[in-house]
């Protein structure tokens, strides 16, 4: 399906972080040397990957990161610059946070974070951010989670009718609170890990626990499986394959992120969820075939790499 619909704007609530990467072969056992090489030094987080794979898909962004006041909000406020977002949110007392993201020789990636400014909301904060009639809200765990996060717990419960919520609870997903899954708006959508899957919903076949838990709780739930693709979970019980594009990895920082944008972007031109996850597994592709975070796609990059892709803007 191919869509030309004026798209819905996309708020997209989260940090913009500093990214440090190294390249290595395994990571280091406890008291171990090993050396590594630089892999570069940029803007990631998962809410800046989420806004940079909408911006390069065309999609209206409403900026909801917070820029500090330190080198690395200065940086952050120049990516963002990039992409044409106005900075909307400001921390004069905190820096904006840093990663530094281990590659090891097969891509796999695995991260050490340093929380800054993004990781503490306030009520006045969050009153800047308008959102419109019929808005698409992206939320990440990364802020949800502690003491910090509180006020963004209350804001996200509280969204307007009309407002479609996607949520990525990522590595955070253990330490946000126990009743956030009952609190959830309904029709919202939650996006997991295999892993992720197995620590909320249960363990067994991931697609069937999955199935259960979003049909408990009212919701739709994308089951994010890899190489074997993505399923959908919906809150009537439905469930849909959709299988994944091959492609060579080269790391894997950003996939989860990546996958949001494009569903996000499909959604705001109107596709059906199932066909928005389809979209989303194109641009992970995308972006898991390169180093680094940075690999989301536009349009016309898209078109070309899967010209006979099963949904297509």
């Amino acid at each position: 399906m191919t869509t030309t619909q004026t798209p819905r704007p996309v708020a997209v609530i989260g940090g913009a972080v500093g990214d440090l990467i190294l390249n290595l072969p395994r990571l280091p056992r406890r008291g171990e040397d090993v050396e590594a090489g630089e892999g570069g030094r940029t803007i990631g987080g998962c809410a800046f990957n989420v806004a940079r794979a909408l911006c390069r898909l065309e999609i209206p962004v409403i900026n909801g990161m917070p820029v500090g006041n330190g080198p690395w909000g200065a940086l952050a406020e120049q990516a963002m610059t990039a992409l044409a977002l106005p900075v909307l949110l400001r921390h004069p007392q905190q820096d904006n946070g840093w990663c530094l993201a281990c590659v090891e020789a097969d891509g796999e990636r695995t991260f050490i974070s340093v929380s800054g400014c993004e990781a503490q909301w306030s009520a006045p904060q969050l009153a800047q951010i308008a959102l419109p009639a019929g808005a698409l809200v992206y939320l990440s765990g990364y802020e949800l989670a502690g003491s910090g996060g509180q006020a963004l717990c209350e804001w996200m419960y509280a969204l307007p009718s009309g407002c479609t919520l996607l949520l990525d609870p990522g590595p955070r997903l253990p330490h946000l609170p126990k009743t956030l899954w009952q609190r959830l708006p309904a029709g919202s959508i939650l996006t997991l890990n295999r892993d992720e899957v197995t620590q909320l919903c249960g363990e067994g076949d991931p697609v069937v626990a999955a199935a259960a838990f979003a049909v408990q709780r009212g919701i739709h739930l994308i089951c994010r499986l890899d190489a074997h693709g993505a399923w959908l979970c919906a809150s009537d019980g439905r469930q849909r394959h959709l299988p994944a594009y091959p492609i060579t990895v080269a790391d894997t920082i950003g996939a989860g992120d990546a996958h949001c944008g494009g569903v996000l972007a499909g959604l705001a031109l109107g596709l059906p969820l199932e066909e928005a996850i389809d979209l989303g597994n194109q641009v992970a592709a995308c972006v898991v075939s390169q180093p680094g975070p940075d690999g989301a796609p536009t349009r016309a990059q898209l078109k070309a790499r899967f010209p006979l892709a099963r949904t297509r803007l």
